[in-house]
């Protein structure tokens, strides 16, 4: 009778065991599965470009990622990243890849960066690439997904540089002195368009200041630094401020905005900097104490001399005055963009210049 009971107990406890490991696994799976139904699929232009990359690489942590550019950059890949090679300006290309991919979000960083004083480049090529792709492609978003997420990188360049000495808001007025920045105002303007028609109904506009990392910082350095980075130059006093960008501190703000779910129709601008500006004398201290950039001597070039060699080369140069009266403005003024409003989405941007060059052992994505 002993035997037949510890028997029955055997059976028992291995019929327990079978039910909790059954019960187990059906947990993993529905919990794999409703995480899998949470996760997004995001579509990223230019994935293989500076700031690109480094979305791409936040992102797919946490969401599937498809990174869309013509040229692969070596390490932009991962198990929730998929690479697809095409043209935004390639009406096919993009329209391939969001019919078969239908993202729930579109970070729109693909575009013709900056404006190069001895760039070859015409106003149509400004505006084909700028301006018309970025319609294109999110026309091309909605029409497979009318409640797709659609952030559009844009630039602080499209204020010009004809402000007061104030902090300039988003509803400040525009007033561009380069193409590029008559291409983003542009591609801004039509975007708003299809958000006032219906068309597109959550719209993030990102203004961004000047954008660096301890890899490239290219546009703090043409403010502070002579011909070849051979020395500082400190113009004027060196104490104007200008808002600067980490690049981490835009990957981040980027992340933040997609992971705030928008329900509702909503159109926003945002200038997007760091917590505080930075003065041209900060910023060479802080290059000249990293071991990132050289220990070079400061030179003091007078703000005057500025003012009457950009007013002669405006002068000889022919279609590049506005141009070039600008290079003055962004030396000799304090461009300080009012942040409150990215502040105010609950986003606290953790990188600083000082951080950023910090020792520390580089790391290039």
């Amino acid at each position: 009778m002993s035997t037949i009971l510890a028997l029955a107990n055997d059976v028992s406890y291995e019929a327990i065991f079978v039910e909790q490991l059954k019960n187990f696994f059906i947990f993993v799976f529905e919990e794999w599965d409703y995480n899998r139904e949470k996760m997004k699929t995001i579509l990223v232009t230019g994935a293989s470009g500076f700031v690109g990359r480094a979305v791409c690489r936040k992102l797919s942590s946490n969401n599937r990622v498809i990174g869309f550019d013509k040229d692969r950059y070596p390490g932009v890949e991962g198990e929730r990243m998929i690479f697809v090679s095409g043209s935004i300006t390639d009406k096919n290309d993009v329209q391939a890849v969001f019919g078969r991919y239908t993202p729930d979000s579109v970070v729109h960083c693909a575009g013709i960066a900056h404006q190069k004083f001895n760039t070859n480049l015409s106003v149509d090529n400004y505006d084909q690439v700028n301006n018309v792709a970025t319609k294109n492609i999110a026309l091309a978003a909605i029409r497979v997904n009318p409640s797709v997420h659609f952030i559009f990188l844009s630039s602080i360049c499209v204020y010009g540089e004809k402000h007061g000495e104030t902090e300039i808001k988003e509803n400040d007025g525009c007033w561009p002195t380069s193409q590029y920045a008559v291409s983003k105002l542009t591609a801004e303007n039509n975007l708003v368009q299809l958000f006032d028609n219906c068309q597109i109904n959550k719209l993030d506009i990102l203004r961004l200041a000047p954008v660096y990392d301890i890899s490239w910082s290219g546009n703090l350095e043409k403010r502070v630094c002579g011909p070849q980075n051979l020395v500082y130059l400190r113009f004027g006093s060196g104490d104007q401020k200008m808002s600067i960008l980490a690049r981490q501190n835009l990957v981040d703000f980027i992340s933040h905005r997609i992971e705030n779910n928008l329900m509702q129709r909503v159109c926003n601008y945002f200038n997007v900097t760091d917590k505080r500006p930075c003065s041209f004398n900060k910023i060479i201290k802080i290059f000249k104490t990293s071991e990132y950039r050289p220990d070079r001597r400061i030179i003091t070039v007078s703000l005057s001399l500025v003012w009457i060699i950009t007013r002669v080369a405006g002068l000889f140069i022919k279609g590049k005055g506005l141009l070039i009266y600008s290079f003055y403005d962004k030396l000799s003024k304090e461009l300080v963009f009012d942040n409150t409003r990215m502040l105010e989405t609950g986003f606290d941007p953790r990188y600083t210049l000082k951080s950023v060059f910090a020792r520390h052992k580089i790391k290039t994505i």
